[in-house]
């Protein structure tokens, strides 16, 4: 919806409103929830709930269950006061606050006036008390700035929470998480907190892991995409594909390796012909043991066990199938494939985004080729996305995947709830990641029409997706439907490849010159204090700290900002942001927990500064180590670039510097 658009329902909306202050909130919210702010304009009046207001002390407002004669305060004055007290003693440094209960709202209102409170995060599981709230307490300011995000808990969903934390300005915080209970009137509601606690948590978790990846996987990831490069811009394009194939299909089937999938192929045989096929790189084999021929085979692994699902080759079966693989798979996954079809595209991600080479990307957020999938079902246009195979749990016998799969999934004992809503499932921690992804992507395709059928009749629940069985769906989805004719596209011609082949070369090179600043600068600054800080950390051990040595912490400190300051420089962010972001994730997040700390006394300053410092002493060489290790990763990567460039002839004047024996303070 455009803005304009926005300002015709936000006015329409408002002109039957009286009360000035619901107005104002309303249209606040508006901006930030637009779902919830229809429903409360649509109430009339309150019928669970009773206020009861002191003229003579605006914040005296309490609200009472007309049923369960339940208050929310005893005295609400009274336990305002006493909760803002406690709350800025023990939490007035911190940035980010989650609480569960709106109230009267008074105390949000309260809490941000203390500017360190960046977001106070609230859920309210009673519509009719936001809107109560909503109607007497002006909280438009904090609503439209966003410092307040208010959500309704029925409304509320693990997506938008992930969604969320996924900013840094949450995800950084991730270790200081705490979800606080309005008053007890809300213990009525704890099955419902306790869901949304989870929520959080799954949020968070996620979040987490998606950032503190190992920096090894991360190298391992940069050296493939970067050795890959030639192969991708001298072969087929995705984008052209896109174009190619968009929306000439309706219907797509994803299948995937779980238990379930033996029972569906008989049936997944009649209607190959009649919807895109996208198998995984594990079902490919099954698929062509059994003469199912698929359109596309996605893979995004980098390791080179995934390579093994295309040792062998099955001469005309595979002719016009079009491998889409990650640009930063293995090199034997790549000479196994080729000469199929080979279409090796990018990942939205910052390491591969900033080459720009728009025409092979981007695809594959999440963890696993059967998210990839997902999303290329959608990217080509689908209506209807159908799942077969998706188990995302162990069998009742115990197997992980259909009979044929090259490998097995290591046991645990995490339960998650079972395709049709009866009992539970056992999975993975890994494996709920995957449906996690998926009930995001699920979302987000909904609303644009895009329909979901999860036809693995087994397995794990995918909240989101149409139970169904996978004949049945078929047969409906199918109906009248022609045989499907898709065209096929060439290679990119060579004056597009030679133009993408020299901006690749001129991109690592401008990178490469940017890292070697960057850290150069930062070794510096390591260097010009751990002396300090290690002399300090001395006395500290020697238990000899004391207040007179709070203006040298402070240089220590000043003197660690300034090198913070350079490099977070906008000209060096997007050459560092990913490498600087996977080296010192976990020193953020413990420099946040060190930063909500209480500072009130001189010595609690000295002993905070104490751990801030230490804490950076770690980030320094972390962030220098992390730059210097993606140097010469590069530059040992970018030999297949170099060679590619001479075999062409157009190889330009300047060279990448050369490779370095070791990290200078390493």
């Amino acid at each position: 919806m455009d803005k304009k658009q926005d300002e015709v329902k936000q006015t329409k909306a408002s002109q039957d409103i009286i009360n000035p202050i619901f107005k104002k909130n309303l249209q606040a919210l508006f901006q930030q929830d637009e779902i919830l702010a229809a429903r409360l304009f649509s109430m009339q009046e309150q019928e669970k709930y009773e206020v009861f207001v002191n003229s003579k002390d605006i914040i005296d407002i309490n609200i009472i269950d007309k049923k369960t004669l339940k208050y929310i305060y005893d005295n609400p004055a009274k336990d305002i006061y006493d909760m803002l007290d406690t709350l800025e003693k023990e939490y007035k440094r911190y940035p980010i606050m989650y609480f569960y209960g709106l109230g009267n709202g008074v105390l949000y209102k309260a809490l941000l006036y203390n500017q360190t409170h960046k977001k106070i995060v609230v859920v309210e599981p009673e519509l009719e008390i936001i809107y109560i709230v909503l109607n007497m307490i002006d909280l438009s300011e904090e609503l439209a700035s966003e410092r307040l995000l208010l959500f309704y808990s029925k409304f509320s969903t693990y997506t938008q929470f992930y969604y969320m934390i996924s900013n840094e300005e949450f995800s950084v915080y991730a270790k200081i998480y705490d979800l606080h209970i309005h008053t007890t009137f809300y213990d009525q509601f704890a099955q419902d907190y306790q869901r949304v606690n989870k929520d959080f948590t799954r949020a968070i978790s996620q979040v987490v892991v998606s950032q503190g990846n190992s920096i090894d996987d991360n190298l391992q990831g940069i050296e493939q995409n970067i050795k890959n490069l030639p192969d991708m811009i001298t072969g087929y394009s995705y984008t052209n594909l896109i174009k190619k194939r968009y929306k000439l299909m309706d219907t797509a089937i994803i299948v995937s390796t779980g238990p379930s999938l033996d029972k569906q192929l008989a049936a997944l045989k009649k209607f190959v012909s009649y919807a895109t096929i996208i198998s995984l790189d594990a079902s490919y084999p099954i698929l062509a043991k059994h003469g199912i021929v698929p359109d596309y085979v996605t893979s995004i692994e980098r390791v080179e066990a995934t390579s093994s699902f295309f040792k062998k080759r099955y001469g005309k079966f595979d002719k016009d199938i079009y491998f889409i693989v990650a640009s930063l798979t293995h090199r034997k996954t790549i000479e196994n494939i080729k000469p199929r079809r080979l279409v090796l595209t990018m990942r939205p991600q910052q390491s591969e985004l900033i080459f720009k080479l728009d025409d092979y990307g981007y695809l594959g957020i999440g963890h696993s080729t059967a998210n990839q999938a997902y999303q290329l079902a959608y990217v080509l246009g689908h209506k209807n996305i159908v799942l077969i195979g998706q188990d995302l749990a162990f069998a009742p016998d115990g197997s992980s995947h259909a009979k044929g799969h090259a490998f097995a999934q290591a046991d645990e004992y995490l339960y998650v709830p079972a395709y049709g809503g009866e009992g539970e499932v056992r999975t993975t921690y890994v494996w709920d990641k995957f449906k996690n992804q998926f009930e995001n992507d699920i979302e987000e395709s909904s609303k644009e029409g895009v329909i979901t059928y999860n036809c693995t009749e087994g397995g794990a629940r995918i909240a989101g997706a149409t139970e169904k069985p996978f004949l049945e769906t078929m047969n409906e989805l199918c109906k009248d439907k022609k045989i499907k004719n898709l065209p096929n596209i060439n290679i990119v011609n060579e004056k597009m490849a030679n133009k993408n082949l020299l901006k690749a070369y001129d991109f690592i090179y401008k990178k490469l010159q940017a890292q070697e600043t960057v850290k150069s600068k930062i070794e510096q600054g390591f260097l010009s204090v751990v002396k300090d800080i290690d002399a300090m950390l001395k006395l500290r051990d020697e238990d000899k700290v004391n207040e007179k040595m709070f203006g040298k912490l402070v240089k220590i400190s000043n003197k660690i900002d300034k090198v913070k300051n350079f490099v977070s420089s906008k000209r060096f962010q997007k050459y560092i942001e990913n490498i600087l972001t996977i080296s010192v994730y976990f020193q953020e997040l413990e420099l946040a927990k060190i930063s909500v700390a209480p500072s009130d006394t001189t010595m609690q300053k000295v002993n905070k500064l104490l751990e801030w410092i230490e804490m950076h002493k770690y980030w320094l060489f972390s962030a220098a180590g992390g730059i210097n290790a993606e140097i010469e990763t590069t530059k040992k990567a970018s030999k297949n670039l170099v060679k590619e460039l001479k075999k062409r002839g157009i190889m330009p004047g300047y060279s990448l510097p050369k490779l370095k024996d070791k990290f200078q303070f390493r």
